[in-house]
């Protein structure tokens, strides 16, 4: 049911996308436009909602031993880049707009404008009935840490129809302004503030899905908070070549290396002791942990 939901709004959201670039278009105004573009983006995200929902349940297999784990991060970061890209060409003709204002037509901004805010506002209000949905489900249920990253999925498409929403009644202000003072200007103006928003608002997401398909160390753990945990095992001496994944928003793996004074210490503890840390990081994310002693170093 949820995932028809979420259907639904996609579909939704895509007919508003078409009416706002054809209207912008026949209105002449850049503001409609860069709301539609915006949109685009806002959609997609929303898509990787469904898609996620969708293959969430799909097993790994010997070739796809990963399954689609990094399909959000992939679909963020080439979405995200061409937002950027479009977001910074919106900026460079309304610039010229606002030296030589152009004629808009204000009545297909106020009616488009208002049709998006209502699309935008009852998409938001479908996607937070679904999140609070899944909110009683997962105490509910056993496997409450998936149902909680569904969740944390579905809040994330919420918030960007919501600010979706608040942009189209800016579009709607800036008609009304055009209609009564004829202040044309004003439609650049919008544009480049929207835009502003824009890369300001999607900087993260392409730093971030970057970040991961670059396999960088994630920088929302930090090197001493798993220092901590490891140290409070007086039998392990150190630890090395920690590495953190962060292959989508929701999973993070951790990969690290444990060595042990004591080279004649039992394969039953260090099962033991390997099964205590990766209980203790669990909250942190999915840990490999490789075994080293001392005659082993020593090699």
């Amino acid at each position: 049911m949820r995932e028809k939901k979420i259907l639904w709004v996609i579909i939704f959201n895509l007919v508003i996308i078409v009416l706002e670039i054809l209207f912008g278009l026949v209105s002449n105004s850049f503001a409609l436009i860069t709301d539609a573009l915006h949109n685009i983006g806002d959609v997609i995200a929303v898509v990787i909602t469904y898609l996620a929902l969708r293959l969430s349940a799909q097993q790994a297999t010997f070739r796809k031993s990963f399954g689609f784990l990094r399909a959000e991060m992939m679909a963020g970061f080439v979405n995200t880049l061409f937002l950027f890209l479009t977001m910074f060409y919106m900026i460079y003709e309304s610039v010229f707009r606002l030296i030589t204002p152009e004629v808009v037509e204000p009545l297909y901004m106020i009616v488009v404008g208002t049709v998006a805010t209502v699309a935008n506002g009852l998409s938001a209000y479908v996607l937070n009935t679904l999140g609070v949905s899944s909110c009683l489900h997962e105490h509910k249920e056993a496997g409450y840490r998936h149902h909680h990253h569904e969740d944390a999925n579905i809040r994330s498409a919420y918030l960007h129809m919501l600010a979706d929403a608040l942009i189209s009644v800016g579009v709607v202000v800036a008609g009304i302004l055009i209609y009564f003072f004829n202040i044309y200007a004003i439609d650049a103006l919008l544009t480049i503030l929207f835009s502003v928003y824009i890369l300001f608002h999607s900087y993260p997401l392409l730093k971030k899905s970057f970040s991961s398909l670059m396999d960088f160390n994630s920088s929302e753990i930090e090197e001493e908070e798993i220092a901590a945990i490891i140290g409070s095992d007086s039998r392990i001496e150190g630890y090395g070549n920690l590495k953190i994944y962060q292959p989508s928003s929701k999973e993070n793996v951790i990969s690290l290396c444990l060595s042990f004074k004591d080279d004649t210490i039992s394969l039953r503890e260090l099962e033991e002791i390997s099964m205590e840390i990766k209980e203790k990081l669990r909250d942190i994310g999915f840990t490999k942990i490789h075994i080293e002693t001392v005659s082993i170093k020593e090699k």
